[in-house]
């Protein structure tokens, strides 16, 4: 293994993969400071300039723009109390109330430390267990694959919104595009209705930009007489104020490692994202906390909790992604999606087949830590103006990107066909409380979960038995029918305690 990451580190320490680092965490920061551009949607417009790259470096400018979209996030957050995502809500919450005291520069400097130091321990725990586990799930068939993936999509669909029937929904509307086209495994023609343009299914890039990118510019217009905030910072007059000392640092220091701990942990459930970490982990601080009183109302300790657990599922995401084939998160998904269109399929199988480029990934990975760090807390200032641009000069921009990305991936006019129908269904899906993230999940697991049933069913025949002779296979359907219950129970807590305070 050490091998592997020293050759790893010697293919990133090039030119290309170096330059892109660098480019991805200055774009993934400017793209996470601004108010309602997310991370994921980021990825989504970069993704086709990538094509034209090589695997190391198209992979890597994508997981340092993931990686820094989510840390810019906490920009817009401390400084306007705009949280773009769940997860920085929480640092809003602490970060803002130091930016009203005039300490904006010590919640600046704590954010991007505790990110940085969540991240890399993540990555550190990927790297050391990815692909042993990938081992143990060699040891999976066809029939074993079908249920992991059953319960791949019942986790997905119940921890998705607020209601479970339309996380599921979303699931399946994504299931049904997937299978439009000719069938890998017959040969026949799926619901095309004649449209021989149908045959070889959604191009995936321009379907990603039409659910994801373009229905938020719907709602920025929609939102366009909406008074927006403005960037005004009281600055302390005392030094120590504007800066993070390293004595703050290891006072929290303890807070850091035992929240990356619960991200990583959490990021490695697949379905459950980065805001249940960030919240698991900011509240098992304020519960051990020496001045839980502080929690809210201006705590560093908070901010260090929420972003570091926030930041760590970045990097173990990726390892039910990798070694199972099944996304953490929803970047995971897209990310799923970025490996396939670079001739890498996510599985047990990639660290035999693609060694060296996954641990130049890995590599990539560690490095982007470092480069963000540096070049976030020397761009402080230039990243605060991006901050407070107004979004009507923002999304014009965005519009251009989407249409140009997704001409270029196939250079073909169908693909702007595609996109603007997506858009539509994309802003649909949004009105009627669907979720997109999951439906691209969908999308991407139908094929997989397809191609191990056509196995499955060749190799049990007629003898339907045989698909639950496997103990692995009733350890999946045990857990998708655990998994649908907690959700359920969840829920109905979750509604009872709103009910309880609203009455």
């Amino acid at each position: 293994m050490f091998d592997n990451i020293i050759s790893g580190f010697g293919l990133v320490f090039a030119v290309g993969p170096m330059l892109g680092i660098i480019a991805g965490v200055v774009i993934g920061i400017i793209f996470g400071a601004i108010p309602g551009i997310s991370a994921i949607m980021a990825i989504a417009m970069i993704l086709p300039m990538t094509f034209y790259l090589g695997p190391v470096v198209g992979i890597t400018i994508l997981l340092a723009v993931y990686k820094a979209g989510i840390y810019g996030g906490s920009i817009s957050a401390i400084l306007l109390n705009t949280p773009g995502a769940a997860a920085s809500f929480l640092t809003a919450q602490d970060g803002h109330a130091l930016t009203k005291a005039g300490k904006a520069g010590k919640a600046l400097d704590m954010s991007l430390f505790a990110s940085v130091s969540g991240e890399m321990l993540a990555t550190i725990v990927l790297i050391l267990i990815a692909a042993p586990f990938s081992l143990i799930s060699l040891q999976a068939g066809p029939i074993e694959k079908v249920f992991l993936l059953l319960f791949a999509f019942t986790i997905i669909g119940t921890m998705a919104g607020e209601s479970i029937p339309r996380g599921l929904l979303s699931c399946c509307l994504g299931m049904l595009f997937s299978m439009v086209g000719m069938s890998s495994i017959t040969g026949a023609s799926r619901f095309t209705f004649g449209y021989t343009e149908l045959m070889g299914g959604f191009t995936f890039t321009p379907m990603l930009i039409g659910i994801l990118v373009m229905p938020e510019v719907f709602n920025v217009i929609r939102r366009r007489k909406d008074p927006q905030s403005t960037l005004t910072i009281k600055r302390s007059p005392k030094p120590e104020d504007n800066r993070l000392s390293f004595k703050e640092y290891r006072a929290v220091f303890k807070t850091i490692l035992k929240s990356s701990a619960i991200g990583t942990f959490v990021g490695a459930l697949p379905g459950l994202g980065s805001s249940p970490a960030a919240f698991l982990a900011y509240s098992e601080a304020k519960r051990t906390a020496k001045k839980p009183e502080e929690y809210g109302k201006g705590s560093v300790e908070g901010i260090a909790a929420a972003e570091s657990a926030n930041n760590a599922v970045c990097g173990s995401s990726m390892i039910p992604m990798l070694t199972l084939s099944i996304p953490g998160d929803d970047v995971a998904a897209l990310l799923m999606g970025a490996f396939l269109i670079h001739g890498l399929t996510p599985g047990p199988m990639i660290f035999f087949e693609h060694t060296q480029t996954i641990y130049a990934i890995f590599a990539g990975f560690l490095i982007t830590d470092l480069v963000l760090l540096v070049i976030a807390k020397a761009g402080f200032k230039f990243f605060i103006k991006v901050a407070s641009l107004r979004q009507y000069y923002i999304f014009p921009c965005v519009t251009a990107f989407a249409f140009t990305g997704a001409y270029t991936t196939g250079q073909n006019m169908d693909d702007i066909i595609v996109l603007i129908a997506f858009t539509i269904i994309g802003y649909g899906m949004r009105l009627v409380g669907l979720n997109p993230a999951v439906f691209i999940i969908g999308f991407i697991l139908t094929p997989f979960f397809e191609q191990n049933l056509d196995q499955a069913m060749s190799i049990v025949g007629t003898d339907y038995f045989q698909l639950f002779t496997s103990p692995f296979s009733w350890v999946f359907i045990l857990l998708s029918i655990l998994s649908v219950v907690s959700s359920v129970r969840m829920r109905k807590k979750a509604t009872k305690s709103l009910q309880g305070k609203t009455a």
